[in-house]
């Protein structure tokens, strides 16, 4: 069996998607994760380049776009960048996520143990919580058993689940070798969590570590419905969730309880949005155009091995 003990900084790298970003905040977050890491790989949807705004670190390496090509094309540009200078794994995080030395020591540290366990693992994920309410957000990925690694004051509460997100997460750069990159068709909604379906087909399996938070902030804010706080999606989003779901749903991959509580999901945003959340016209026309691709269109899924 490989050990999985020797897992240095300088083998690991992060890739962090930028797209006009709030600068102070991001050079904060990316001066906790330098601790972490042996290089810094920003990729730039912005159409303006920020590289100036990074020349006091040395390990940051800086791929402006100069469009929005979209996350998952932002992602495989990153995961090239690190495979061709060797490194051997990937931190994912987003510009507005925020995380603690701790957190990716954590992730590693998770991740060797439940190698060393002989698990097939395809990466571990954070525990998501809400800057505003400094609650966990409810999960969206189905979650299975718990279990414990480590022994004594250093054991670590460890949840399987169907899929991890990518902020902050932590993966091996070979599965891009195996599973390939991710899906550009998608553009940005439903990214990560199909690409760890498709890991799923291969055996792979994904774990959250309840130890590893971060402060995150989905959507445009919360509404409250049914007593419940619910992320509000933005317009330009609303399209790519309509549309993506239908898309995702005639893949034999997608697992059927995806299809089936998304598909209460969005039935409730086609009447909650129109009627409470403004800019209504917005939210309506994004709507009706991600329901109207995402029934008639059918492209296919663009990705390739890495």
């Amino acid at each position: 069996m490989m050990d999985y003990s020797n897992i240095s900084d300088d083998k690991i790298g992060a890739i962090i998607v930028l797209y006009n970003p709030d600068i102070p905040q991001l050079v904060k977050s990316l001066r906790v994760l330098e601790q972490s890491v042996g290089l810094l790989c920003l990729v730039d949807n912005s159409k303006k380049s920020y590289e100036s705004d990074f020349k006091d670190f040395k390990t940051v390496k800086y791929i402006p776009l100069m469009e929005n090509r979209g996350i998952a094309a932002a992602q495989n540009v990153g995961v090239k960048t690190l495979k061709a200078i060797g490194v051997e794994y990937v931190v994912f995080s987003d510009q507005d996520s925020v995380a603690d030395k701790a957190t990716v020591t954590r992730l590693v540290s998770t991740y060797r143990q439940l190698r060393n366990m002989g698990i097939n693992v395809g990466g571990v994920g954070t525990r998501a919580i809400n800057v505003e309410t400094g609650q966990p957000y409810r999960s969206k990925s189905k979650e299975y058993e718990t279990i414990s690694v480590g022994e004594g004051s250093e054991t670590t509460k460890t949840t399987r689940c169907s899929y991890i997100r990518s902020s902050i997460s932590f993966i091996p750069i070979t599965l891009f070798g195996e599973v390939g990159g991710f899906d550009e068709s998608l553009f940005i909604d439903g990214v990560d969590n199909e690409w760890c379906w498709r890991a799923n087909t291969i055996g792979c399996q994904f774990f959250i570590v309840e130890n590893a938070t971060i402060t995150h902030h989905l959507g445009e804010g919360d509404h409250k419905i049914v007593n419940r706080n619910v992320a509000i999606s933005s317009t330009f989003r609303i399209y790519f969730q309509f549309r993506n779901y239908l898309w995702l749903c005639r893949r034999n991959y997608v697992p059927h309880w995806w299809k089936r509580t998304n598909l209460l999901k969005y039935a409730v945003k086609m009447v909650y949005y129109p009627l409470f959340v403004s800019p209504r016209t917005a939210f309506v026309k994004g709507i009706f155009k991600g329901i109207l691709d995402g029934a008639i269109k059918n492209v296919k899924p663009k990705y390739e091995k890495i």
